[in-house]
This record gives structure tokens, C-alpha cells and sequence, in this order.
């Protein structure tokens, strides 16, 4: 039965993360995806390993290959590559397909870490105050479920980039670390820092399991210097491997001189430099005035879900208030330390991105998985206190574990209906070319994608797209083109709300443009709306259907997979 039970979990993990990976068409709407693409198909084999090591001469070096601007680590792509040479997948289109489906199997493997890790842990921590209708050994699968369930690793492992990768070998990691498998923890930091130097952020709580026993004795000489050891022998371990997976972090192809590659700190320094609130970046726009709040909203209402957050708050207050924890059995409370500081953390920072947050949340699975076996046990309280002769016990407890899986898969299963719709640019596009008029001039916003994209259906038809700089700093010599170019054109198609979204939010960076949008949504302007193209995520049962608004959620929530079209035309030029 229990292994029925976990097929069944990694059944509905595969196919929530596997669920039509070309979602956008073969169109490339995900410009991060887009840019690890052009570096991959860039890319040649080097003529021998020697050269793959080469820092100067190899590549597979993004810096030799005319990217000096990279940022992340390059292991995820060179796999993908070195794949794609095997399978004939060497293109632009499959390379970003591959790409995507190798991103979702190794989500879909974090979802196996968790069980067994939430089972070592539960294990471990076996003297826990639960009920015993509700016994330690239901949490690995709840556990288990709530990742494979969890929204935002499923919309991650959509997409070609770092972010599931990055979170499998960081997670990997950490089990090993718990399982007292340091050359193993070393080998796997090392590659999770090959795909983002982020992966740093873990080392804390690797460290804490690692040698958590030596904080409960008084050391001896001889225990100080096991401990030496063992963290010498870590950071080597850890080092030789990212020599060998990401050779390019380094400045040169020496293994005793660790000293980092000078473009790529500078290609650090300089996307840190983007992401302050002082500096005219389009993107960094979004983040003008978010409150701290602003994270803890996105991941209760989009990353995970009410129903799925209220459980992960029941099991960390459990954590924080069970009486066990008091003793030398720091296991729980080290991780939740962890995850609540570095929560905090990004909280306060200006990029409040959930993505940043990805490799929290097969923590939260677990911190879950103890709140609703936590829950279950109160209900079996229930039917105790009631003596509730007519309703068997495990009637009780089965009946209430359907309601609530039943209950937590609504979320998941209504994100993903997005892919299994067309996506909004490519509807939008096909309109486009079906109903307005050849030669027609379009305007679209700088920054974001031109529509209509190019259809190899185009019905014969062309037209003059011209683009409006509107995350320029506001003046009068600004608004005065973007007058002039309204005047002009016949439409003007906002393909997100990548420029809306984040201009109206920053009305004191943007007062001229805030108030140019609310014009033009309040049909104050020339241009009157014609159509409009969304891809909600929707729950259809029969003919009943029902669509959740998420376009207040995070830009980069909608903006890639399922973004709002809106379509004006110039009412004078009618």
C-alpha cells in the first residue's frame, strides 16, 4: 500500500511538471530561456578535455563564444548541449524543449528527496508529541505531495533555465549532509554552485547537519581536529568539483589558483548594480515601493496556494511550539531557523522575486506534511471527544484525507489548465493577422515582446511595428514622440503588463506616464480597446467554469506563460 501510495505521488508530479512542454509554441517567450538558448546553440564541443578546461580557449566558455555577459553557472547548459548532440535535439526550437523537460525530471527527482528526506528526519526525530492515529509515517508522503503539488516548482519546470536545477542539486545536497554523506553533500554544493553561485545561500544549513552533533559536547583536541578535517575535506571536495563542472567561474585553468574569472565578477557587479531602486532599469522598475509584505503575499496566494500555505504555517507552529524541541534535538528547528532567515532576507530586499525563493520550498513541503498529519490527528481527537460510534475511525480519517487532497489539488490543477491552453501572444497574434488591416502601422512597448509574432500563417500580410520607449524617465521631450507615434499608428498592442504593470505601481518615478495608462484604460485617449486576450488559470467541471485573476500577482508570475494582450486602435484613423 505504501508504495502505491508514493506511485501515485510521483504519478501526479510527472504530470503536472511534464504537462505540454512546448507551451508557447516554438515562439520563445521567456527571454531568460531565450538567452541560455542562443548561448547553447553557440556552443561547440572543445577537441579534447584539456581544452574544456582551458578558461581561455573553450567553447563551452560563454566569454569565448561573444557572451561576456553571463551570470550564471554553466553546467545546466552544457548538459542540455551535450544531450542534444546525442538525441539530434542541436536547434534552436528542441534545444529550449529538451531543455525544458530535462528541468522538469530533475524537479520531478526533488519530490523523491523530499519523502526520503522527510522520512530520515521524522525518523530521527521519532519522540515527536503525534498522535497515534496519525503516526510519524504519514508525513514523508504528505510531504512528498505538497512538492508535487507546489505551483511555483511546477512553473519552474516549464522553463529552460537554472532555477530547477539549481534547487535539485542544493536540496541533494542537504540530504546527503543529513545523512552524515559529506563527500557526497560536498559533490553535489559543487555542482549546485555550477548552475548558480546562489547556491551558496545553503552552505549554512549544510554546515549546521554536518557537525550539529559537536554543539551537544565539550570538544577535546582530537574532536576540533576531526572537525578541521572534515570541513577542509568538504570545501576541497566541493571546490575540485566545480573546477571540473563550471571551470569558467575562474580566472584561469589552474587548480591551485582559485581566484574567480574577472568578467564574470564584473557581469555580477553589474547585474547587482541593475537591481537597485536608484538606477533607470526596465525591469527593476517592478520593485519600486513593494512592501516587505509583498513576498509572504505572492507565496500564500500563488506559489503555493491558501490551502496549502494555511497547513505549512499548522506545521511551523508545531515546530515552534512542541515541547521536544526544547531538548538536544535541534533537526526541525535548525532548518526552520534557516528558511525563516533567509525568507526574511529576500523580504527585505529590493527584488522581492519568488523565483529567488525557489530552493525554500521542498522545506515548506516538509513544514506542510507536519501540519496536516498534525491536522489529521486533532480530527481523530474529534471523532474521541464525540464518540462518534456510527462513523468508523479510518471511514473518518480516509474520508477526511480525500476532501483535503481534493481540496489542495485545485490550485495546481488550475494553474496548469494555462498549459493546456494556447498561449494569449499566439491567440492574439492569429488575430492579428486574421482582422487587421495589410500594412497596418503597430506600436508596441520597448521592453517587452512586438506582436504579432511572425505565424508562418501570416495571410500575406505585413506590418510596420515601431516601438515606444516608455520606461524612459518622463519629460516633455518623451511624451512628445510617444504623442507624435500615437498620432501615426493605426494600433497599439500591449503584450503584457510588463510596462503598465510596473509604471503604475511607481507613479512618483512615472507620474506622467501613470497617467497616461489610466487615460488610456479609462478610454480617455484616441486609441479605444478592441480585444482582449488572457489565459487565467481555470478549474472546468462541465459547464461550469471558473477563472482566478492572478494579473496582481508578481510581473514574472504572468508575464512568460499566460500574460494579459490588450489591443487598441487609433479611433481617428478609422
Amino acid at each position: 500500500m505504501r508504495w502505491i501510495l508514493l506511485l501515485l505521488i510521483l504519478f501526479s508530479a510527472i504530470v503536472f511538471r511534464f504537462n505540454n512542454p512546448n507551451w508557447d509554441s516554438n515562439y520563445h517567450l521567456h527571454p531568460d530561456e531565450r538567452f541560455l538558448t542562443m548561448v547553447g546553440e553557440a556552443m561547440k564541443v572543445p577537441d579534447s578535455f584539456k581544452d574544456y578546461l582551458d578558461v581561455q580557449r573553450s567553447t563551452f566558455n560563454p566569454n569565448n563564444i561573444g557572451y561576456k555577459f553571463y551570470v550564471y553557472g554553466i553546467f545546466p547548459l552544457v548538459l542540455n548541449k551535450l544531450l542534444a548532440l546525442t538525441t539530434g535535439a542541436d536547434s534552436y526550437n528542441f534545444f529550449t524543449i529538451q531543455g525544458r523537460i530535462l528541468s522538469a525530471f530533475f524537479d520531478f527527482l526533488i519530490v523523491i528527496l523530499v519523502y526520503k528526506s522527510a522520512e530520515l528526519l521524522t525518523i530521527k526525530f521519532h519522540k515527536a508529541n503525534f498522535n497515534k492515529f496519525q503516526p510519524v509515517s504519514t508525513i514523508p508522503f504528505w510531504s512528498a505531495f505538497f512538492y508535487a503539488i507546489a505551483v511555483c516548482p511546477i512553473q519552474a519546470s516549464h522553463f529552460f533555465t537554472v532555477d530547477s536545477f539549481l534547487n535539485f542539486f542544493m536540496f541533494a545536497s542537504f540530504y546527503c549532509a543529513l545523512r552524515k554523506k559529506n563527500f557526497l553533500s560536498a559533490i553535489f554544493f559543487g555542482f549546485a554552485l555550477a548552475c548558480k553561485v546562489s547556491a551558496f545561500y545553503i552552505l549554512p544549513l549544510i554546515l549546521f547537519f554536518l557537525f550539529k552533533d559537536c554543539l551537544y559536547k565539550r570538544q577535546s583536541l582530537k574532536d576540533l581536529i576531526k572537525i578541521l578535517f572534515l570541513s577542509v575535506t568538504y570545501l576541497i571536495v566541493g571546490y575540485l568539483t566545480l573546477r571540473f563542472s563550471d571551470p569558467y567561474y575562474f580566472q584561469s585553468s589552474n587548480f591551485f589558483d582559485p581566484r574567480l574569472n574577472k568578467l564574470f565578477v564584473d557581469s555580477l557587479k553589474s547585474l547587482t548594480q541593475l537591481s537597485r531602486p536608484d538606477i533607470w532599469y526596465p525591469p527593476a522598475v517592478q520593485w519600486i515601493g513593494k512592501p516587505v509584505s509583498f513576498l509572504l503575499t505572492n507565496l500564500m496566494f500563488f506559489g503555493v496556494g491558501l490551502p496549502y500555505f494555511i497547513f505549512m504555517i499548522i506545521g511551523i507552529g508545531w515546530i515552534i511550539s512542541n515541547p521536544h524541541l526544547k531538548s538536544k534535538n535541534y533537526l526541525f528547528s535548525g532548518i526552520l531557523l534557516w528558511v525563516l532567515g533567509y525568507f526574511v532576507y529576500q523580504s527585505v530586499q529590493f527584488v522581492k522575486s519568488i523565483r529567488y525563493t525557489i530552493y525554500l520550498y521542498p522545506f515548506f513541503a516538509i513544514f506542510s506534511g507536519i501540519g496536516i498529519s498534525k491536522f489529521g490527528a486533532q480530527i481523530s481527537k474529534f471523532e474521541t471527544m464525540f464518540k462518534l460510534k456510527f462513523l468508523k475511525l479510518k471511514t473518518l480519517v480516509f474520508v477526511s484525507d480525500f476532501i483535503l487532497i481534493i481540496f489542495l489539488l485545485l490550485w495546481p490543477i488550475a494553474f496548469t489548465s494555462i498549459y493546456r491552453q494556447k498561449h494569449s501572444r499566439v491567440v492574439a497574434s492569429e488575430w492579428v493577422f486574421k482582422n487587421l488591416p495589410n500594412n497596418s502601422t503597430i506600436l508596441w512597448e520597448h521592453w517587452d515582446d512586438p506582436l504579432p509574432l511572425s505565424l508562418e500563417k501570416n495571410y500575406g500580410k505585413t506590418f510596420k511595428l515601431e516601438a515606444i520607449n516608455i520606461f524612459d524617465p518622463d519629460g516633455p521631450e518623451k511624451m512628445e514622440k510617444i504623442k507624435e507615434q500615437m498620432k501615426r499608428a493605426d494600433y497599439y498592442i500591449l503584450s503584457s503588463n510588463r510596462g503598465w504593470g510596473s509604471i503604475m505601481d511607481a507613479p512618483t518615478r512615472y507620474p506622467i506616464m501613470s497617467k497616461f495608462y489610466k487615460n488610456l484604460f479609462d478610454g480617455k485617449t484616441n486609441y479605444k480597446k478592441i480585444m482582449e486576450f488572457s489565459a487565467y488559470p481555470e478549474l472546468k467541471i462541465l459547464n461550469f467554469k471558473f477563472q482566478i485573476n492572478d494579473s496582481w500577482s508578481e510581473e514574472t508570475f504572468t508575464v512568460y506563460d499566460h500574460p494579459k494582450v490588450l489591443i487598441y486602435k487609433n479611433a481617428k484613423k478609422s
